[in-house]
């Protein structure tokens, strides 16, 4: 049975894989352009004795998405978690948005997690596995976001997604989460954060496997922040 981590190949998508896979997962390490870091954290992955493979997709369009699903389901036919971490990222207010930069924005960030979701749907059923969303630090109603509106605008509507889809599997026993960072080490932004210090990918890390461990089968339609009070307000 496999782990899905989309974007799974740099960054903290590399991280996750690495992650699970000391855990005990088998991972599918998804990329889009990044085959040479793909493939190089699929060795990592191996190097203690777990199984992992790479897989390439492009998500900005329901023709790509589609193909993706159909070689990614042939391949690897039983699926018990899916961790959406990939997402695109920039930093515009709403009025110095293109249309065209926030569909593909909505495209990548909420309806490839959606379009994903529904089509592992059956193997997550099957093995009362789970979901788990990457969002960010700071999803609270009635705040205004002008800093990067379109990207948290995604997050906040993949949280309510996450909800939705959390309610609508637990019958079948399958649990989804959210899991949202704030600001890490590797991160491209820098802000004052009231613990003083960036989070590192490691402590990102330690809450999906937290979430993914059996004896943590409770636990749904939670949005965990690992953020030092990054989002908290004044």
């Amino acid at each position: 049975m496999w782990t899905l981590v989309t974007g799974g190949a740099k960054r903290l998508g590399a991280a996750l894989s690495l992650a699970l896979a000391e855990k005990g997962h088998s991972v599918v390490v998804h990329y889009r352009h990044s085959r040479k870091e793909a493939l190089e954290t699929v060795a990592r992955c191996q190097e203690g004795g777990g199984e992992a493979a790479a897989i390439q997709g492009d998500f900005s369009s329901l023709a790509t998405l589609h193909d993706f699903i159909q070689r990614y389901v042939q391949e690897f036919r039983e699926t018990v978690a899916l961790v959406n971490n990939v997402g695109d990222y920039f930093t515009r207010s709403a009025l110095h948005t293109s249309p065209e930069d926030w569909i593909r924005l909505f495209q990548v960030n909420l309806h490839a997690p959606f379009i994903l979701t529904r089509a592992l749907v059956p193997s997550l059923i099957r093995h009362r596995g789970q979901i788990i969303n990457m969002g960010v630090s700071g999803l609270h109603p009635h705040t205004a976001h002008t800093y990067a509106t379109a990207y948290t605008l995604t997050k906040q509507a993949l949280f309510g997604l996450t909800l939705a889809f959390a309610r609508e599997l637990a019958p079948q026993g399958v649990q989804v989460n959210m899991v949202s960072p704030g600001e890490l080490e590797i991160s491209v932004d820098h802000r004052e954060i009231p613990m003083g210090r960036s989070a590192t990918c490691r402590e990102v890390c330690r809450v999906v496997t937290f979430l993914l461990d059996p004896e943590s089968a409770y636990v749904t339609g939670q949005n965990i922040e690992v953020a030092g009070g990054l989002g908290l307000g004044s």
